[in-house]
C-alpha cells in the first residue's frame, strides 16, 4: 500500500472521498475511529442523469470496487438520462454512443450502441424490433454494440454483444424472437478496458492501413543495421497507435535477428507502465507470436526466462481500474507461456531502455516512450553491460511480486495494483471460456484477441 504526502494532501482537500478498503482500515486504526463515516469519508456520487445512464440506480461501494459497471474513465455512455429512453421505440433514432476516450497514445473514439430492454431469468434476453435488425445491424464498417439493459434492482446491469454477432443470431429468427446475450458480457471494468483498447487500436490501424503498409516497407532500409533510430518522419501523419505498431514490430524483428549474439539465458526488460501500453501485448498479433517464439526458444533451459517491469506507484495511482487490469492481463499472458515476471516500483529504473541481455551482451530495443519510432542497438561494452546487470539483478532480487508460482506472483501484482483478485479470477474464468470475440472482435488484420483470451483462461485456471 503506497501513501505519500501528495495522497494525504488530496485526502485533506477532498479530492479523495472513498479510498480503498485497505487505506480506509489504516486510517481508522491510525486515527482511532470505528467507522468510515467517523473519518468524514463518503462514496462520491455522480449526477443522477449520468448514473441512470449506466445502470439506472445508485451503486453500492462494493459494486464500484468490484467493477460491476464500466470504468467511468475508459468507457462512458454518451447519452445522458439513457434510462428514460430504454423502453421507447420512438427514441430509437436518437444517436447513442459509448465513448472510448483519449489516452496517452489512444486518440479516442466512439462506439455506436443500440439499447434495448432486457430481462434476466438466469439468461439475459433483450427484446428487439425486427426493423432494427434489418436496417441497422448489417452495417459493419462502424463498430456497434447491442446493449441489453436489465432494470430489475436485484439483477440490474448492462450487457453487450457485437452487432455482427447479434445479427447472425437473429437473422433467421421469427418475429417474436429475443436476443440472448451471454451474462459474461456484462459491462464492467474488465470488458470496458478491453473494449476501450480494441476500439482505439482498431480504428487507427484500419484508417491508416495503406499508409502503414507503406511506412512498414520503408523500414526495410534499417533492417541490416545493428544500431538505428528512426524519427517520426518515417511514419508521416499516422495515428499514434499506428506508430506504436510500427515501432513494436521493428523492435521485435530486431531482437529476433540478433538472438544469435546471446550465449546464455537472457533476461528481458520492458518499459510498459500503463494498461494502455500493455494492451499491445494482448492485442497486437505480432507481439503474441514474438512472445511464443521467445518462450519456446528457451523452454528447455533449466531456468525460466524473466521479463521485468518498472511500475512506479505514481503511474499506478494515475491509472484507472480498467487500465490496471489490462496491465495485469498482459503479465498473466507472459506467465501463461512460462515467462516469469518481476516488478519494481523504483522510478529510477524507468529510464532503462528495452533490453534483452545475458552476461556479456545486450540487445537494446525501445519503442515505448522513445524519442522517435524506435531506438535499437547491440552492445558488449563492459561498463554498459555491468550497469544493466546491476540494475536488473537488483530488480529481480527485490521484486514487488516475488514468489515461487505464477498464481502467487499474479496475486501479489493484483494487490500492488489495488485489484480485487478473487473477483478478477472469477470473471476471467468466465470470460476465458467464452472469449471476447462476441463483444470486441477486431476488424483490423493486425489485431487479435488470442492474447487476452489466453490470459483470462490462465488466470481462471490458477489455484
Amino acid at each position: 500500500m503506497y501513501v505519500d504526502f501528495r495522497w494525504v494532501g488530496k485526502l485533506e482537500r477532498g479530492e479523495h472521498r472513498w479510498p480503498s478498503e485497505e487505506r480506509r482500515a489504516a486510517l481508522r486504526m491510525v486515527l482511532g475511529t470505528v467507522t468510515d463515516v467517523d473519518l468524514g469519508l463518503y462514496i462520491p456520487r455522480r449526477s443522477a442523469s449520468h448514473q441512470t445512464g449506466v445502470v439506472g440506480r445508485q451503486l453500492a461501494p462494493a459494486e464500484t470496487q468490484c467493477g460491476l459497471i464500466p470504468d467511468s474513465d475508459l468507457l462512458q455512455l454518451g447519452t445522458s438520462a439513457l434510462g428514460r429512453h430504454l423502453l421507447s421505440d420512438r427514441d430509437r433514432s436518437l444517436g447513442r454512443s459509448i465513448s472510448a476516450p483519449q489516452g496517452q497514445h489512444f486518440p479516442g473514439t466512439t462506439i455506436d450502441v443500440e439499447v434495448y430492454p432486457a430481462v434476466d431469468d438466469g439468461r439475459v434476453l433483450a427484446t428487439i424490433s425486427r426493423g432494427d435488425i434489418e436496417q441497422l445491424w448489417r452495417r459493419s464498417v462502424q463498430r456497434r454494440l447491442i446493449l441489453g439493459h436489465v432494470g430489475a434492482s436485484e439483477r440490474a446491469g448492462v450487457f453487450a454483444l457485437d452487432s455482427r454477432r447479434a445479427y447472425r443470431h437473429l437473422v433467421d429468427a421469427g418475429r417474436g424472437a429475443r436476443l440472448l446475450i451471454p451474462r459474461v458480457y456484462q459491462l464492467d471494468a474488465i470488458t470496458a478496458g478491453v473494449l476501450w483498447a480494441v476500439a482505439n487500436l482498431d480504428l487507427s490501424l484500419l484508417l491508416d492501413d495503406a499508409r502503414l503498409e507503406a511506412a512498414h516497407t520503408a523500414t526495410s532500409a534499417f533492417r541490416d543495421m545493428t544500431r538505428s533510430a528512426a524519427s517520426r518522419d518515417i511514419a508521416g501523419d499516422l495515428d499514434p497507435p499506428s506508430r506504436l505498431w510500427l515501432g513494436s514490430v521493428f523492435c521485435a524483428d530486431h531482437i529476433r535477428r540478433h538472438y544469435h549474439v546471446l550465449s546464455d539465458m537472457p533476461v528481458y526488460w520492458t518499459r510498459e507502465q500503463r494498461g494502455e501500453e500493455a494492451s499491445t501485448w494482448l492485442l497486437f498479433s505480432h507481439k503474441l507470436r514474438y512472445l511464443r517464439e521467445s518462450a519456446e526458444r528457451f523452454r528447455r533451459a533449466s531456468q525460466p526466462t524473466t521479463r521485468m517491469f518498472c511500475l512506479p506507484a505514481q503511474a499506478v495511482a494515475a491509472s484507472s481500474i480498467s487500465e490496471r487490469i489490462l496491465l495485469l492481463l498482459a503479465m498473466a499472458l507472459m506467465e501463461s507461456l512460462g515467462i516469469r515476471t518481476a516488478v519494481t516500483d523504483d522510478p529510477e529504473y524507468a529510464a532503462l531502455p528495452g533490453l534483452v541481455m545475458d552476461k556479456q551482451r545486450a540487445i537494446q530495443a525501445t519503442w515505448i516512450r522513445a524519442d522517435g519510432l524506435w531506438h535499437v542497438d547491440v552492445t558488449d561494452h563492459r561498463g554498459t553491460i555491468a550497469a544493466y546487470r546491476d540494475a536488473l539483478g537488483h530488480v529481480q532480487a527485490h521484486s514487488a511480486t516475488a514468489d515461487n508460482t505464477p498464481a502467487r506472483r499474479l496475486r501479489q501484482l493484483a494487490e500492488y495494483l489495488h485489484l480485487d483478485w478473487r473477483w478478477l479470477q472469477r470473471r476471467c474464468a468466465d470470460l476465458g471460456q467464452y472469449g471476447f470475440a462476441g463483444l470486441a472482435e477486431p476488424r483490423s488484420r493486425l489485431l487479435s484477441l488470442d492474447g487476452v483470451d489466453q490470459a483470462c483462461r490462465f488466470i481462471g485456471t490458477l489455484p
